[in-house]
């Protein structure tokens, strides 16, 4: 029953419509869970409800359920030339119908996740004293941390997914639907926001944001392993989408990416949150604050790299300065 407390005469339904038709609609929307995860988040993140975002391609405003910040780095500390912060982008789906995720074999990796938004150089040059080679990693691979469980165990992966529907007495899966509904919006979401965020060409001090764009369900989620002939289905609490998507670039490097997307199911959303997600951002602001200087410049210097160049990058890395010793090779 809808309250009445201190409720003008004026205001009330009209005929042909009940207070069960309202309820059950407000329950069938999205708002509600937007709302219950905007007020889980709101303990240790500002959060915006309705975040609008330009779409790209199609030079619409769009928006997205929730997009949730959290500094990284203790202002009383004083401020690093490179201050880590964290970004959710989460859009959330109500739905009595399961989602349908076809789950990989093997553990996909991407170089654009997670995204680093906010600076300069996404990537990191190294120089060295026993070769005229430079190399070049991401920040996430310069730091150790492409090897952190969160990214490399700690959900299935999947390239394909749907969701049922109805037709007539049959229930059938439908693509079309979960991408448009939730994976789309995501991805626009994350392109603007990495593009909003740029820095000015002026900038000496950088926000190195590390967003992450969430699907919360609160519906079915299953997991489907094929196999040659059969397949099984199992229940999943959370899963990371992969899709690829193309575009035209001036730069080549930039006309294809593989994006990463977590869906999660609500009732698991607190332990995805604590238990996986905020440990590692955490051990990134750790990181990201030791190496500010040379996250900012783009460029580091790394000791026998000639003979060593794929082990222990993070713990070596030092200040790129010109009066470092360079190799001259033997005559």
């Amino acid at each position: 029953m809808i309250s009445s407390k201190d409720n003008p005469a004026e205001n009330k339904l009209n005929p042909g419509v009940t207070d069960s038709d309202v309820e059950n609609a407000i329950k069938k929307s999205g708002y509600p869970l937007q709302t219950i995860i905007a007020n889980k988040l709101r303990t240790n993140f500002y959060c915006q409800e309705e975040w609008s975002f330009l779409d790209s391609k199609t030079k619409e405003i769009r928006s997205l359920d929730i997009m949730a910040q959290m500094p990284l780095y203790d202002f009383k500390k004083g401020q690093p030339r490179v201050r880590p912060t964290l970004n959710l982008l989460i859009e959330c789906k109500q739905s009595e119908l399961p989602y349908v995720f076809f789950l990989s074999p093997d553990k996909l990796r991407t170089s654009d996740y997670p995204y680093i938004s906010g600076l300069f150089n996404k990537k990191i040059t190294i120089s060295t004293d026993d070769d005229n080679s430079t190399w070049t990693f991401s920040i996430i691979d310069a730091l150790g941390l492409s090897v952190h469980s969160f990214l490399l165990d700690s959900a299935p992966n999947s390239m394909t997914f749907s969701k049922c529907a109805r037709s007539g007495k049959d229930i059938t899966l439908s693509g079309t639907e979960a991408y448009s509904g939730l994976v789309l919006p995501l991805i626009k979401s994350m392109q603007h926001f990495d593009e909003a965020e740029a820095p000015p060409k002026t900038a000496h001090y950088f926000d190195a944001h590390l967003p992450f764009s969430i699907g919360i369900i609160d519906g079915p989620m299953i997991g489907v392993t094929v196999e040659e002939k059969t397949h099984k289905s199992e229940f999943i609490p959370w899963v990371r989408v992969f899709r690829h998507e193309s575009y035209e670039h001036d730069e080549w490097t930039e006309r294809k990416k593989l994006f990463a997307i977590d869906i999660v199911h609500k009732e698991y959303f607190d332990t995805y949150l604590n238990s996986h997600l905020l440990p590692f951002a955490k051990k990134y602001a750790q990181l990201i604050i030791k190496h500010d200087d040379k996250i900012a410049e783009g460029k580091a210097f790394v000791k026998g790299m000639g003979k060593q160049s794929w082990k222990d990058i993070e713990a070596r890395l030092e200040k790129y300065s010109m009066t470092k010793k360079r190799f001259l090779p033997k005559l």
